[in-house]
C-alpha cells in the first residue's frame, strides 16, 4: 500500500505540471503573499478581493512562508511555486482515498479496499480538480468524509465530527449541504449532552479558526465573511450542467419568478428533494453504514442539482461518499454510475478550463459546441440526478437490515 501511495503521489505531481486553472490560481498566489507579507490580522480587506474563508490560507500562508525562508529564489508563478500551491490538494486526495480504504477493509477485504482507493485517487474528475486545475475542494471533502465518519465508526465521536465539519466549513462553505445529514445522525444516535458537547466543538472550533484573522471579534468574522462569499457571484449556473443550466448559463438569480428570487427557489426546491432523501430508514439505528454514506451523497448531489450559484466543482465531496456506498453495497450499477458521472463531471470541469485559459487556445470549437449544447448537458445532468435519486430509494428500502 505504501509504494502505491508514493507511486500515485508521483503521478499526481507530475499531473501538477500541466496549465493550471489561471483565473482561481493568481489568487492562490496572491493570497499566498499577502498572508506571509501582513499576517492573517490584516488578510481581509473590502478594497482587494479577499473573500475566502480562512480555513485553506492557512495552508496558503504555510507555503508563502516556505518559500520566504527556505526558498527565496521561488518566484510565485513559477512551475515549483505552482507545485508547492497544489501538493496540499493532491495530498489531501491521497489520504481522502486512504480513508476509504480503510472503511471498506473494515466490511469487505483488501482487494475491494486497494479497489476503492485506486478508484478515488485515480479518477480523471478528482486529480482534474485538484492536480491540474489546482483547486482545492479535495481538502473540503477530506474533513466532510471525517466528519460523517465520526459519527458512525464504532466508538462515535460527536465532537470529533463537529471539528472536522468546523475544518470543513472554514475551507468551503458548501459543506454546510451536509448539515442534515449530521445533525439526524447525531440525535439518532447521542444521548442529549452529546448534542451539547457537539454543538460547542463546532462553534469553539470556528471560533479559533477565525480568530487570528478577527482578533476583536471572531464571531464578526464569521459573519462578515460567509455573507460577503455569498456575494460574490449571483448566477444560477455557473458553468455547472445543472437543473438550473437547462435555462442558462450565468444567468441572475436574484431574477424573480412568481414574485419570489430564482435564489430562494433554488432553496425550495433543494428542501423539496431533501423529504424523500431524509425521510426514510438510514436514520435508524439497526441499519449499516452503507445506506449512510448512500444518503451523504444523494444529498450532495441534491444541493448541486437544485442550489444557484454553483460551480462545476462543488460536485467534489459527493465522489468519495458515493464510491464508498457503492463498494460496500457490491454493487456493479452503482459503480458503473460512480464512472460515468465522473466522466460526465470531467467534461464539465474542462469547460471552464478550457475557455478561461485563453492564451492555451484548448479546443475552441469543441467548446463552442459545449455552449451550444448547454442546455441539453444539464438535462442529462439533471436525468442523472433523478436517476441517482430513484436508485437510491429503491435500495434504501429494499436492503436487507
Amino acid at each position: 500500500m505504501k509504494k502505491i501511495f508514493i507511486l500515485i503521489l508521483l503521478i499526481r505531481i507530475f499531473l501538477s505540471l500541466l496549465p493550471s486553472y489561471e483565473v482561481d490560481l493568481r489568487g492562490w498566489r496572491f493570497w499566498s503573499d499577502r498572508m506571509t507579507t501582513l499576517g492573517p490580522a490584516n488578510f481581509y480587506s473590502r478594497e482587494i478581493f479577499t473573500d475566502n474563508p480562512p480555513g485553506f490560507l492557512y495552508v496558503f500562508w504555510t507555503i508563502g512562508e516556505i518559500q520566504k525562508n527556505f526558498l527565496p529564489e521561488v518566484q510565485y508563478g513559477s512551475v515549483l511555486s505552482d507545485l508547492l500551491l497544489k501538493f496540499p490538494s493532491n495530498l489531501a486526495d491521497l489520504l481522502t482515498g486512504f480513508i476509504i480504504y480503510l472503511i471498506i477493509k473494515k466490511h469487505k477485504n483488501q482487494k475491494t479496499a486497494l479497489t476503492g482507493f485506486l478508484l478515488y485517487t485515480l479518477n480523471p474528475a478528482i486529480f482534474f480538480n485538484s492536480s491540474i486545475m489546482g483547486q482545492f475542494d479535495g481538502s473540503a471533502a477530506l474533513f466532510s468524509l471525517l466528519s460523517v465518519y465520526f459519527l458512525i465508526k464504532n466508538n462515535r465521536s460527536p465532537e470529533l465530527s463537529a471539528l472536522s465539519f468546523a475544518i470543513s466549513w472554514a475551507i468551503k462553505p458548501q459543506s454546510i449541504v451536509l448539515v442534515p445529514l449530521l445533525i439526524l445522525l447525531t440525535l439518532t444516535s447521542q444521548k442529549p449532552l452529546r448534542w451539547l458537547t457537539a454543538g460547542f466543538t463546532f462553534l469553539i472550533s470556528s471560533l479559533i479558526i477565525y480568530f487570528p484573522f478577527f482578533p476583536q471579534n471572531p464571531l464578526y468574522g464569521l459573519y462578515y465573511v460567509n455573507h460577503a462569499m455569498t456575494g460574490i457571484f449571483t448566477c444560477t449556473s455557473c458553468f455547472t450542467f445543472n437543473f438550473w443550466g437547462i435555462f442558462g448559463n450565468w444567468k441572475d438569480d436574484l431574477i424573480n419568478f412568481f414574485n419570489l428570487p430564482l435564489l430562494y427557489w433554488g432553496f425550495i426546491l433543494t428542501a423539496l428533494s431533501f423529504i424523500p432523501i431524509f425521510l426514510f430508514k438510514p436514520f435508524l439505528k439497526r441499519f449499516r453504514e452503507p445506506f449512510i454514506y448512500f444518503t451523504a451523497a444523494v444529498s450532495i448531489m441534491a444541493s448541486f442539482t437544485f442550489l444557484t450559484r454553483m460551480h462545476e466543482r462543488y460536485i467534489f465531496p459527493f465522489f468519495a461518499f458515493f464510491l464508498i456506498a457503492a463498494l460496500l453495497i457490491k454493487s456493479r450499477k452503482l459503480i458503473l454510475f460512480y464512472i460515468i458521472y465522473s466522466a460526465f463531471n470531467l467534461l464539465n470541469l474542462y469547460f471552464p478550463y478550457a475557455y478561461y485559459n485563453t492564451e492555451l487556445k484548448l479546443t475552441p470549437i469543441f467548446i463552442d459546441h459545449l455552449f451550444r449544447n448547454f442546455s441539453f448537458l444539464s438535462i442529462l445532468g439533471f436525468v442523472l440526478f433523478l436517476i441517482l435519486l430513484v436508485t437510491y430509494l429503491k435500495v434504501i428500502n429494499t436492503r436487507k437490515e
